[in-house]
Formats: C-alpha cells, structure tokens, sequence
C-alpha cells in the first residue's frame, strides 16, 4: 500500500507539471517573452515526450518491473528538467525543460497500471485505474489558484525547486516501497527485437484499431485546454490575470478529478463500456460545439463549459480497460504502455497541431481570431474519433 500511495504522490506532480503552464502563462510572459503558440509547444514536447517514452518503459516493466523503472527515471529525469525549469532564461529552455519533465513522468501512471493488472481481478481494473487517475487529477488542483497564490507570495522559480525537491524525494520512496510483482516468464529470446516485436504483434489486434483513434484524441481537448489554451484565452480576450486564470482552471480541475471517479464503476453498474464512452464523449462534443458557436461567452460560461468538457471527456480509465481487455499478461507492461502512448502522443501532437493552428490565424488587433480556430480544429477532429470509436465491439465488464 505505501508503494501504490508513492507512486499516486508522484502521479499528482505529474498532472501538475502538465497543467500548471496556463496559470505560469501570464508570468513566462512577462518575465521571458512566451508567446501562447510556444507555451503549447512547450506543453506538447512534454506529452510528446511522455508518449515516446512509452515504448522504453514497456520494455523496461516486462524485464525489470515498476519499481526501478519509475524511480530512476522519475528521479532523474524529472529532477533535471525541474532544475532546468527553474533556472530557464529563455523560451527554449522552457521547452527542453519540459522534454525531461515528460520523460521523467512518464513511467508513474503505467507502473500503477502495470501492477493493477499483474496483482488484482479483471473486473476491478477500470475502477483502480479510474480512481488512481482521479487521485493525480490532484495535481490540476494544485496547478490552479494554489499554484497562483503561491507564485504570486514566492515567484515562479522557487515554486519550481520545491516541487523538484519534492520529485526526487518521492522517486527514492518509489523504490523503497515499490513492490515488484512475480515476473512472467516468456518463451524464446529476451532481445531487444523481441520485446519490440511485442508491440507489433499488439498493433496486429482488431479490437484495438477502432478504439486507438479515440485514446489517441479523447483527452487532448481536456489535457489541452486546462494545460494551456483556457490561459492565454483568458488573459487575452478577457483580461483575466494569473489568479483570476487559476480559479477558472481551479473548477475545470474539480470537474476533472469528479469525472474520472464517475467513470470508475460506470462500466459495471451499466454492464457497458463502449456506451458509457460514446454517451459522455458526445456530451463533451456538444459543450465544445456550443462554444465553437459562441466563441466570445463570459468567463462565468466558460467556466462551465470548460467543467462540462472536464467532467465528460475523463473516461480514460474505462476507455483503457476496453483497450486492454484481451491483452495477455506476458506483454503486460508494453499493451498498457501502448495504449498510453497513444493517449500521452495524441495530446501533444495535437499541442503542436493547435499551435499552428495559432500562429496561422492569429490577429493582434483581434484577440479571438487565433482561439476561434483552435478550438474549431478540436470539434473537428473530436467528431471524427468519436465516429470511428462507435463502430467498435464492447468489451463488457468480466
């Protein structure tokens, strides 16, 4: 229990490092010229570099198990990128932060996975992993008003060392009290070509085909908006300052964490998950649709959009254990990981995609033109993945 409770204290600073840029927006701005278009590039290197990393991490909780995995590379890649962070004099040095903050982030969730499927009954894996989702979801919190509050009583790089302080000690936690389960044992080579060859012989599953497109989008809206866009869009559009920023993306926060502990039994009090996805995806599409209409609403109705997405749009517990459902154990640690780095890449490929989007329609004199786009290529691409995802096979509950 103390293993799993370290590994949810490093899950909590993970969501922090990947929401806390909309609130450090105003601040990076002032202090070292981020426009918004390079701040989504900054937050898209780090998913970017968290969905790449997938693949080694695969590998390494197949061969050496969650323990080492996460506490060696979230200590020291972490570490650095959070000493980086805090020390950046430029814009590209906040990007390369962020690159090490993805990498070292990136084997937390899919340890705690990796032991939820080794040590407990399949039917209780979409409420473990929603719950644990739900427990990180944490760190948006303290990314919002928290993180303002205290940026604006110690400044932005003092508030970065303590939380890599704070990485590095949690990282040894993980591996004093990180368990690993009983390795399985696999015919034939160990190789490096082998364990590749793992993640082919996934890709080759039907089941999966029609469901990656969603992973691969479905929480790039949430992760997107509350990571960077509902910042610069309120700051700009709407004048709002860093705290009055953090408290918006303070609710979006709550919805978040509320959404994901909804979405753990639902598969089983609904015997569905397919539909319990598709119904609260389509309820996420239509709040994204209203603003996409009426894209100059108030803060008070953004607020609720952005808790409506929040809220709907968090099922990616469930839509992993539909993923995951006919994966074996001996590829274990690389189909959760598979699954992770579609959802991880798809997010910051989408942070770089939007960013384009940004630079091309962008007008000083019309704050609201760059966002309108944006947040129209989201709709868009949100539509067809839900489209897709409909024509797939429920995996019930077992």
């Amino acid at each position: 229990m103390a293993g799993i409770l370290a590994l949810a204290c490093a899950y909590i600073i993970s969501h922090f490092y990947r929401s806390f840029l909309a609130v450090l927006s105003p601040y990076l701005a002032a202090d070292l010229g981020l426009t918004p278009a390079q701040m989504s590039d900054a937050l898209g290197a780090w998913f970017v570099a968290f969905g790449l990393s997938q693949i080694p991490v695969g590998i390494l909780l197949d061969r050496i198990g969650p323990s080492r995995t996460s506490a060696i590379l979230f200590g020291v890649f972490a570490g650095a990128g959070g000493v980086l962070f805090s020390l950046a004099w430029s814009p590209a040095i906040i990007f390369w932060a962020m690159v090490l903050l993805g990498i070292g982030c990136a084997p937390v969730l899919m340890s705690s996975v990796y032991l939820f499927k080794r040590s407990y009954e399949p039917k209780r894996f979409a409420a473990l992993a929603s719950t644990f989702i739900a427990v990180g979801l944490a760190g948006n919190i303290m990314g919002s008003s928290p993180l303002a509050l205290t940026v604006d009583s110690f400044g932005w790089r003092t508030v970065m060392v303590g939380f890599t302080i704070t990485s590095v000690a949690l990282a040894l936690a993980i591996a004093v009290f990180v368990k690993d389960p009983p390795m399985v044992e696999t015919s034939g080579s160990n190789s490096l070509r082998t364990s590749l060859g793992g993640y082919l012989e996934l890709l080759k599953l039907r089941e999966l085909w029609l469901i990656l497109p969603l992973i691969f989008f479905i929480y790039s809206v949430a992760g997107g908006l509350r990571g960077i866009w509902a910042g610069p869009y309120l700051n700009l559009v709407h004048g709002l300052d860093g705290t009055q920023i953090g408290q918006i993306t303070f609710w979006m926060a709550i919805a978040m964490v509320a959404g994901s502990f909804a979405y753990g039994p639902a598969d089983t009090f609904f015997n569905t998950r397919k539909w319990v996805i598709m119904i609260g995806g389509s309820i996420a599409w239509g709040a994204l649709l209203f603003w996409v209409v009426n894209p100059g609403i108030g803060p008070e109705t953004v607020t609720i959009v952005l808790c409506i997405i929040g809220f709907f749009s968090l099922g990616y517990g469930l839509l992993m254990a539909h993923a995951t459902a006919n994966i074996p154990d001996r590829l274990a640690g690389r189909g959760v990981t598979l699954v992770n780095m579609f959802n991880m890449g798809g997010v910051g490929v989408m942070q770089w995609v939007t960013s384009a989007v940004y630079r091309g329609s962008v007008d000083e004199a019309v704050p609201l033109a760059g966002f309108e786009s944006v947040f129209t290529v989201y709709l868009v691409c949100f539509g067809c993945v839900l489209a897709v995802y409909a024509f797939s096979k429920d995996a019930k509950p077992v």
